[in-house]
C-alpha cells in the first residue's frame, strides 16, 4: 500500500492537527505491515545415533574405615589399611595420576539401639579413587585388594579411554541422520532442503536434554570384614553404549 502526499493532505483535513501524532503512528504502522517479509518456510528434524564399544578401563573408589574408642587409634588403623591398599594399587595402576587419595575423615560413631542413638566410638575413613586402564588385570587386582583391610569398593564403572572421541563421532552420525531425515521428508513433499537455519545437539524445547548420553552401570561392594554385602559388581565388563541426538532446522525451497 502506498501513502501519497495527496492522501496525507486528505487525511489531515479529516483529522484535527492534535491527532497528527496518531496519524503518523497509523501511517508508519501501515508501511511496516506492508514491508514485513513472510516467515521463511522450514523443517525441523531430530537425528539419532548409537555406538556400542567394548570397554578398556575401569574406575572405582576404595575406602578404609575403622571405629575405635580413641580417635587416634581409629586414624592409625585406617592409615595402615590405606597404606596396604596403596601398595596393591601401585602394582597394577600405570600412572600415579590415576590414584587419588582423599584426606582422612573423622567423626563420632553411633549405634541405634533401644530407640536411641548410643555413642560407639570414633570413626576414621579415607577414600582412594582409582582408574585401571588394563581391565584384563581386574580380577587379579581385586583378589589382592580383598587380602587387605579394605572396607568398601564403590562406584565401579567400566569406561573407555577414548570416550570423548567416540562421543564426538556419535554426534556427527546423529547430525548426518538429521540431514538424511530432512531430505527424505522433503522428497516426499516434492520440495528440496535449503540452507541450515539451526544445528545443535541441545534440545531447544527441553533444557535438560543435552542430546548426549552414556549407557553404563555403577556397582558397589560393601565388604563387612570380607563377609560381603550390597548389590555386588560384575568382574566381566559389559558392552558400553554411547547415544547421541542432533536437532536441526532447514529452509525449504
Amino acid at each position: 500500500m502506498d501513502i501519497t502526499p495527496a492522501g496525507i493532505s486528505f487525511l489531515l483535513k479529516i483529522f484535527p492537527m492534535r491527532n497528527a501524532l496518531s496519524l503518523l503512528v497509523v501511517t508508519t504502522g501501515l508501511f511496516m505491515a506492508c514491508s514485513t517479509p513472510s516467515k521463511e518456510k522450514q523443517i525441523e528434524v531430530t537425528g539419532e545415533a548409537t555406538m556400542k564399544v567394548v570397554p578398556d578401563m575401569v574406575e572405582f573408589s576404595l575406602s578404609a574405615a575403622n571405629v575405635k574408642p580413641a580417635m587416634k587409634d581409629a586414624v592409625a588403623e585406617t592409615q595402615a589399611a590405606v597404606n596396604e591398599i596403596l601398595a596393591v594399587c601401585k602394582k597394577y595402576v600405570q600412572s600415579e595420576s590415576d590414584i587419588k587419595v582423599s584426606a582422612i575423615s573423622t567423626n563420632k560413631s553411633y549405634d541405634y539401639r533401644g530407640g536411641r542413638d548410643l555413642f560407639n566410638g570414633y570413626e576414621a575413613s579415607q577414600v582412594l579413587d582409582v582408574t585401571l586402564k588394563d581391565i584384563t588385570r581386574m580380577e587379579r587386582f581385586t583378589e589382592e585388594l580383598l587380602a587387605t583391610k579394605i572396607s568398601r569398593i564403590n562406584n565401579i564403572r567400566y569406561n573407555h579411554t577414548k570416550s570423548d572421541s567416540i562421543m564426538r563421532e556419535v554426534n556427527l552420525l546423529a547430525l548426518e541422520d538429521a540431514r538424511k531425515t530432512a531430505g527424505k521428508m522433503c522428497d516426499k513433499m516434492d520440495v528440496s532442503v535449503g540452507k541450515v537455519l539451526y544445528l545443535s545437539n541441545y534440545n531447544r524445547s527441553n533444557a535438560f536434554d543435552r542430546g548426549v548420553s552414556y549407557a553404563g552401570s555403577d556397582y558397589n561392594l560393601q565388604l563387612y570384614n570380607k563377609g560381603f554385602g550390597g548389590a555386588g559388581f560384575k568382574m566381566t565388563a559389559e558392552i558400553l553404549e554411547f547415544r547421541g541426538s542432533a536437532y536441526a532446522s532447514f529452509a525449504i525451497n
